[in-house]
């Protein structure tokens, strides 16, 4: 088994790209929008925005955001829309759209079942607490599929046990499948196996990932009697 899903998706969300391979547990966030942002209008102090560490030197934008947070935290759909025809023709509210979306993913992270979601709110702003696929697969694909870990597999079956995120494989196969054009990725045996044994994919859907012949037939070899005749009579079926 390789590492968990815990040590493999919660890096520091704050740092949604990093490269490191160090996976570190996120630090505890306040569990509401507007603590977390807890901004203030800078009006024009200069010194004020030396200590800005979200580089927030929009006094408008700033505004926004705590104004969104606030509604947010009440899950308040008619504030949010107000706030929308209020600023939404401003390039400032795209702006505060985009910090809130990733802010929610640390106060409500899908990892340490966030309690009170304000999912109105949030689906009406645009945003989400629900990190992407490349966030959540990205790295095991970079660096366990060459390794043959079964890390992938492990999280991919993770994801969709987890009631807080909404990903169907069918979601997950288009990544996979767009990962493998173009990032060039091959999956390993491990994963070509999962595959197989616990989604029911057939050589069609395996072609559709770049997966080669002999990789195939090497993760074949590692099933058992009952596994391979359910992967060929899946094949019949399908053609």
């Amino acid at each position: 088994m390789g590492k968990t899903v815990e040590d493999i998706c919660n890096i520091l969300i704050k740092n949604k790209f990093a490269a490191s391979t160090d996976f570190i547990r996120p630090a505890q966030f306040p569990k509401t929008l507007s603590a977390c942002v807890s901004l203030e209008p800078i009006n024009n102090n200069p010194y004020q925005a030396l200590f800005n560490s979200d580089n927030l030197y929009n006094t408008l934008e700033r505004t926004i955001i705590k104004e969104l947070s606030l509604a947010i935290d009440k899950n308040s759909v008619s504030k949010v829309k107000f706030l929308k025809n209020k600023y939404g023709h401003l390039k400032e509210f795209n702006n505060a759209k985009k910090y809130l979306n990733q802010k929610c993913k640390e106060v409500w992270n899908v990892y340490e079942n966030p309690q009170n979601l304000p999912k109105d709110a949030m689906k009406t702003l645009g945003i989400t607490n629900q990190p992407e696929l490349d966030f959540i697969l990205g790295n095991s694909l970079k660096y366990y599929e060459k390794d043959n870990s079964d890390t992938t597999a492990y999280i991919i079956s993770s994801t969709l046990k987890n009631r807080n995120l909404s990903y169907t494989m069918d979601d997950i196969h288009r990544y996979l499948k767009d990962m493998a054009k173009k990032s060039n990725c091959k999956y390993n045996f491990k994963t070509v196996n999962y595959l197989i044994c616990e989604q029911n994919y057939t050589k069609s859907k395996l072609f559709e990932l770049d997966i080669d012949k002999s990789t195939i037939d090497f993760a074949l070899k590692k099933l058992s009697l009952k596994q391979k005749i359910k992967y060929y009579l899946n094949n019949l079926r399908n053609n």
